[in-house]
């Protein structure tokens, strides 16, 4: 807008020096208002967001505990399932049993299709 203001003809200088004044004198509190208020909201964010990571981590590190356990379990069944003399239908009640839990979970944290 400068530079318009101080080349081309007389009207076109005059407009473009009254839009640089209107541009000059317009009140840019609103803009930094809305950026004080934006940076205040983000770290009121953070502020309530802390103290529910460290539960997410710890409940993370849960999951993989009881993840670990499950396939403990799973490796166990599956070596009394290869002895000899083993009482098939309790075993098979056990694995069902498993089976159906697996039902519940979705895919990506072990489950199964139903």
């Amino acid at each position: 807008l400068k530079k318009k203001s101080e080349t081309g003809g007389v009207v076109s200088r005059n407009k473009a020096a009254n839009e640089l004044a209107q541009h000059l004198a317009e009140d840019p509190l609103p803009l930094r208002k809305a950026k004080i208020t934006l940076e205040a909201a983000q770290k009121r964010a953070e502020k309530a967001r802390a103290p529910f990571a460290e539960a997410r981590a710890a409940a993370e590190a849960a999951m993989e505990e009881a993840r670990a356990k499950v396939q403990e379990a799973e490796d166990y069944l599956n070596e009394i399932k290869n002895q000899p003399g083993q009482p098939y239908g309790s075993i098979w009640w056990v694995d069902r049993e498993l089976h159906e839990q697996k039902k519940y979970l979705p895919e990506a944290k072990g489950g199964i299709r139903k």
